[in-house]
């Protein structure tokens, strides 16, 4: 599996040292937006940003915009001060390696790491400064970051493991119409157990480090009742929590803490792990009905 990890930092200086306002903008689109167009529009048909304007795919992802440069100059400068490009570049080839027994049944041949930069303003203040995305239409994906600080800077590493894995784990088994909480848990589950064996456990996702014994038990209990249930707007209560949901439109449980689906998920996948002895790289193999009852933890 090649990895290609993209030179954004490069990018984001070629657009600095433009002084034309058009010419900078333009820059930006043809650098930075119009590789993402497909999804960008894909998402904009979901989340109310299609229409003329070139830049609504970037504002509806919060990105900086070309404008904004010196948000994008200060943002850059902590980011390279850190190393990130060529932290995420070494994770990411670490990631795939470790795919590497597997070529045949993954179905991917090559894979694209992006690092952009983001606008706090816009951003998801439940995040903690930064956050990740895959592609749909392809074969990449994104991490972006709009509060760089020691402790997400420190978690770059499984960001980048946790996005790769979503690529193969989704190629596998893709979201539609029947996707159920079952299956979105353990999208999310084995992406993280990727990712801590990565970066290290202590270095998993902080909805995944943070979440009290209490919160994981509700959440434990909720979702254990609702394995079975489908639709977008119903999984994602489950995945994100009751207070993201009335922030974003979508449908609430009813006391579903924070991000409560993934830290369930990843509890659920390193249960399994741990009783079967298979690898997480094995198990990326597995459906999720397979991987929760082997797992037992909502026995």
């Amino acid at each position: 599996m090649q990895t290609t990890w993209e030179p954004t930092n490069e990018y984001y200086h070629r657009i600095l040292s433009e002084t034309g306002e058009a010419a900078r903008r333009q820059l930006y689109l043809d650098l930075l937006v119009n590789p993402w167009k497909p999804m960008m529009d894909m998402m904009g048909r979901f989340g109310g940003g299609a229409g003329d304007d070139p830049l609504s795919g970037a504002r509806l992802w919060a990105w900086l915009l070309p404008d904004q440069t010196p948000q994008i100059a200060s943002v850059l400068e902590k980011l390279e001060k850190a190393h990130a490009w060529e932290v995420g570049k070494a994770a990411l080839e670490e990631a795939a390696a470790r795919f590497a027994p597997y070529q045949e049944r993954t179905g991917i041949d090559a894979i694209n790491g992006w690092l952009v930069l983001a606008d706090p303003a816009r951003s998801n203040p439940f995040e903690r400064g930064y956050t990740g995305a895959t592609d749909w239409t392809s074969p990449r994906f994104i991490g972006q970051f709009w509060d760089p600080n020691e402790d997400n800077l420190s978690r770059l590493p499984g960001l980048v493991a946790h996005e790769m894995h979503h690529l193969i784990r989704m190629r596998l088994f893709p979201f539609g119409m029947n996707t159920s909480v079952a299956d979105y848990i353990v999208i999310e589950g084995t992406a993280e157990a990727f990712a801590a064996s990565i970066a290290g456990e202590d270095r998993v996702g902080f909805f995944v480090s943070e979440i009290s014994p209490g919160d994981l038990e509700t959440a434990r209990r909720l979702i254990g009742q609702a394995l079975d249930a489908t639709g977008f707007d119903v999984i994602r209560g489950y995945i994100f929590g009751d207070a993201l949901a009335e922030r974003s439109g979508f449908r609430p449980v009813g006391g579903m803490p924070t991000f409560g689906g993934y830290a369930t998920g990843y509890h659920v996948v390193r249960a399994f792990l741990k009783r079967s002895g298979l690898t997480i790289e094995e198990a990326t193999f597995l459906p999720a009905n397979e991987i929760i009852s082997g797992s037992g933890w909502f026995e």
